[in-house]
């Protein structure tokens, strides 16, 4: 009669060492989701300036072209093109890198996302049985006072 007295305890002990775990695993996701969140922020802004470093060289290479038409010799001209070309094609390349990136980072909120959701399924779950094993055991208790009288 003893061992039954201290099932409560016993269930009550797993449950809040299940709840604990639990909540644990929540904080972190949050803590992980919390850091992609300011990971996306930070590419976000990369990405806004690389696209404002874009126009400002493509306007540079406008005002160069315009200069340099003006220039006495081809070669200049040439030499000055080539020259914003390059670095066209160098802030293209980065910006793509980093178009990658914030995808990258939105995938992964993504996932956190989704296990964050999982783990607050899981808890649901645990205090449905918890509650169910409440139940048993009142009816248990019950059964015994009854067999008892």
């Amino acid at each position: 009669m003893n061992s039954l007295d201290d099932l409560p305890d016993q269930l009550q002990a797993l449950f809040d060492r299940a709840r604990a775990g639990l909540d644990r695993e929540i904080g972190k996701a949050r803590t992980a989701l919390d850091s992609l969140n300011a990971e996306k922020a930070v590419a976000a802004n990369a990405l806004a300036e690389l696209n404002d470093q874009c126009k400002s060289v493509k306007a540079d290479l406008d005002r160069s072209r315009e200069y340099l038409g003006r220039a006495s010799t081809l070669a200049q001209l040439d030499r000055e093109i080539a020259k914003g070309r390059t670095e066209l094609e160098r802030l293209t390349v980065e910006n793509a890198e980093q178009s990658k990136a914030l995808e990258a980072v939105t995938k992964k909120r993504a996932s956190e996302e989704a296990q964050v959701l999982a783990l607050q399924n899981d808890a649901r779950l645990a205090t449905a049985e918890r509650c169910r094993a409440q139940e048993i055991k009142a009816q248990i208790i019950k059964q015994l006072e009854a067999a008892a009288a």
